[in-house]
């Protein structure tokens, strides 16, 4: 599992990297198609918070959280960056501002995220461009 986390880590930050210097046309609505449109971004993003909820290294920081309201917006928000078309327009750093989110935490976020995409069979290609976009708000999230 320790190996797995940090190869998800480094795989974030190398895509991440690559992401900056990618064309805009990657964001392709392509990407959305391969994460089921729709019905299969919803159901990855309502199993996804369902894990991270669990999740007994975060589930604290989801204590007090409306999940449906969570959950909406998670999916809004990741088909929005895999270029379905949504419109996402939540600050991420006011959104995480006071709620002391650890380098570990957005770590094991991200782990439980690589987990959900595998068992929903998204292509590596897609869920490698969705977290590198994820990876480049780390700054506004990790707060602590």
């Amino acid at each position: 599992m320790k190996a797995r986390l940090e190869s998800t880590i480094a795989i974030i930050g190398f895509v991440a990297g690559m992401a900056l210097t990618t064309p805009a046309a990657r964001a392709s609505t392509s990407y959305y198609q391969q994460f089921g449109g729709e019905s299969g971004m919803h159901s990855l993003v309502n199993d996804f918070v369902n894990r991270v909820t669990s999740d007994p290294r975060i589930d604290f920081y989801f204590a007090h959280t409306n999940i449906p309201a969570l959950k909406a917006a998670l999916a809004t928000q990741f088909c929005m960056l895999e270029g379905g078309g949504c419109k996402f327009d939540m600050s991420m750093k006011s959104v995480h501002q006071g709620l002391n989110i650890t380098q570990a935490a957005f770590n094991a976020l991200a782990n439980d995220l690589n987990i959900t995409m595998d068992e929903h069979d998204i292509p590596v290609a897609a869920q490698n461009n969705l977290l590198a976009k994820l990876a480049a708000m780390e700054s506004q999230v990790v707060t602590k």
